[in-house]
């Protein structure tokens, strides 16, 4: 039987308590002084694991950013597959993940399969953790970058059991996260019904993501029994820490599960 990383351990076990809320940085978006300001302001919430990347990723920049995560805050970090130099990252041992991910309706055989394919023998799991990841995108009402670069057919809002299908594929694939993507800056929230019944009716740690830019958006996703949220274009926001602040306190009166 394969054994879990670290990081992932640690996921799961942060789980145990409540829901995640996962602050998702995109280093090529900010300065580094204004990272490392936003890195002070999520670690004195109590956050103890974060996210890094973007669509478009400059890798020495992720390379500065995780260390820096890692060295001075004492974050564990996960991050994407975006580009196959990203699977070259110098990682921590016990600290930093990657979402070892295929995007399961893309139309671009990079991020469906080749990405994985290229770059398995570059990573070493001791220092940079794959954690087995579905990433699926369903409408949002809107073409991201994200998006666009997968060639992604969204799984309709009002067709949830299409979700179900492909959640299951994941599942019965060993995948054991499945993430919820509409891009960033999406229109629209995750689809709460979508959400419900992968939790209901799969084994996987459920991640809904993007559009969810405020407490009330966040508290319907752990209504409907998300694991864990990523939050990441609103941090960028003057007022983003406060909201980021009330998700944690939401996340918090939740119930914890174990994985």
């Amino acid at each position: 039987m394969e054994r879990l990383g670290k990081v992932e351990k640690k996921i799961y076990s942060l789980r145990e308590d409540h829901p995640l809320v996962i602050p998702q940085i995109d280093p090529d978006k900010l300065p580094v002084e204004v990272i490392s300001k936003i890195f002070q302001a999520i670690s004195d919430l109590g956050i103890q694991h974060i996210a890094l990347g973007g669509s478009i990723i400059t890798p020495q920049k992720l390379q500065i950013v995780q260390d820096m995560a890692v060295k001075d805050y004492n974050f564990s970090t996960v991050t994407y597959p975006t580009n196959s130099a990203v699977c070259f990252l110098n990682g921590h041992e016990g600290k930093t993940a990657i979402y070892w991910m295929s995007v399961l309706n893309s139309e671009n055989p990079f991020f469906l399969r080749d990405v994985l394919v290229m770059n398995s023998v570059a990573v070493t799991p001791n220092t940079l953790e794959p954690i087995p990841t579905a990433y699926v995108f369903d409408d949002r009402g809107s073409m991201r970058t994200a998006n666009w670069l997968a060639r992604a057919v969204p799984i309709p809002r009002e067709k949830p059991e299409i979700s179900l299908s492909v959640a299951l594929a994941a599942q019965y694939l060993g995948m054991r996260i499945y993430i919820m993507a509409g891009g960033s800056g999406s229109e629209l929230g995750p689809p709460a019904t979508h959400v419900e019944l992968l939790a209901r009716k799969t084994n996987l740690f459920i991640i809904p993501t993007s559009g969810i830019l405020t407490p009330e958006d966040a508290d319907l996703m752990f209504k409907h029994k998300a694991d864990a949220i990523h939050v990441g274009k609103l941090i960028e926001e003057p007022k983003g820490i406060e909201t980021l602040k009330k998700m944690v306190s939401l996340a918090n009166k939740y119930p914890g599960k174990i994985f």
